[in-house]
């Protein structure tokens, strides 16, 4: 069962149970909602307006010729670029008259329904992890200054398909169908798999792979053709620029951060800069350049920009200061 307690007006608008209760209701869902409704009074006001949302789509039947087809979903699709609002898997529902909101295709009976097809996107600010429930009950966790991607009608696809930038932990759930599920970034890194849990980092042209469980086949881009990784739990690959190299890893270390903490192994204080830039949108300096080698073992949990520092200084034993939008880290001893 869904937790609908955690569901925006657009979770519901999007969701299959609640646009079937909207459009065709029956005994089962009406009983269902009104209680629920009953249980949680503070969400009826969202769900009203996710209700509305869709009875604003006129449902009639139009016969379009087979060569207006592609005309009306361009226009489609430059009103959902427009529309689409990124922060937090926010997005503005435009209701599209005529032929835009439903098309007959030919004599098919068939409906095409503009928000089955549309693309969802969910983001993340500074400081911020968000859990995502997937279409098909998969989840991912998207860490700090985060997104992701992927179409609503993955029943009709090939495979599942889910596009990511910056750093996200997917639980994968196994289909009866072995549908396979997809991860890409946009440096042509592909993750593919039928069930596993795997976390995935990918900024500017970084990608790091590390698998916790089950496997899974990573697609690489290279010089001359797309090279093919098999992946077992444990394992790290690293992606730049068309090469890669794989390592034996402790997965836990990598996937810390969706329990708000951060496992520390020998880590340089020049991974904690970048994870405070990646993360936090902060600037961290340092005193002198050889400080960035030091390295420590431990965890700290996370917390906000100024924790996250004070934190790093406790744990590199220095000090902190701060100056306008930037920290500067000194040695504590040398005050340099």
């Amino acid at each position: 069962m869904k937790d609908y307690r955690k569901f925006s007006v657009n979770d519901f608008a999007m969701d299959d149970y609640f646009q079937a209760w909207v459009l065709h209701p029956d005994e089962n869902s009406e009983a269902f909602w009104r209680h629920w409704r009953t249980k949680h009074p503070e969400k009826v006001a969202e769900i009203n307006e996710a209700r509305e949302i869709l009875n604003n789509f006129n449902l009639r039947r139009y016969a379009l010729p087979a060569e207006n087809v592609s005309n009306v979903w361009s226009r489609i699709q430059k009103i959902n670029n427009a529309d689409r609002k990124g922060v937090h898997g926010v997005m503005t529902f435009r209701w599209l008259s005529g032929a835009a909101c439903a098309l007959l295709l030919g004599s098919s009976a068939a409906f095409l329904w503009w928000p089955d097809a549309i693309s969802r996107e969910y983001r993340t600010g500074y400081g911020e992890t968000k859990a995502i429930l997937l279409p098909d009950s998969s989840t991912v966790i998207l860490n700090a200054n985060s997104r992701v991607s992927f179409k609503n009608n993955w029943e009709s696809q090939p495979a599942r398909e889910v596009e990511v930038d910056g750093e996200a932990f997917f639980s994968v759930v196994h289909k009866a169908d072995d549908q396979p599920f997809r991860v890409t970034t946009d440096d042509g890194v592909a993750v593919e798999v039928l069930g596993t849990t795997f976390n995935i980092y990918h900024r500017s042209i970084d990608t790091k792979v590390v698998l916790n469980t089950g496997q899974i086949s990573l697609s690489i881009p290279a010089a001359k053709k797309e090279k093919k990784i098999l992946m077992k739990p444990g394992e790290l690959v690293e992606c730049r620029k068309n090469e890669f190299k794989k390592s034996v890893v402790d997965p836990r270390i990598y996937a810390a951060w969706t329990e708000n903490k951060i496992i520390l192994n020998q880590t340089s204080l020049r991974e904690m800069i970048r994870i405070g830039k990646d993360n936090y949108g902060i600037d961290i300096g340092v005193a002198s350049e050889k400080m960035l080698d030091q390295t420590v073992s431990g965890s700290m949990p996370t917390g906000d920009a100024d924790a996250f520092v004070k934190q790093v200084s406790r744990a590199f034993q220095l000090k902190m200061t701060r100056e306008n939008n930037s920290y500067v880290l000194k040695d504590e001893l040398t005050d340099k």
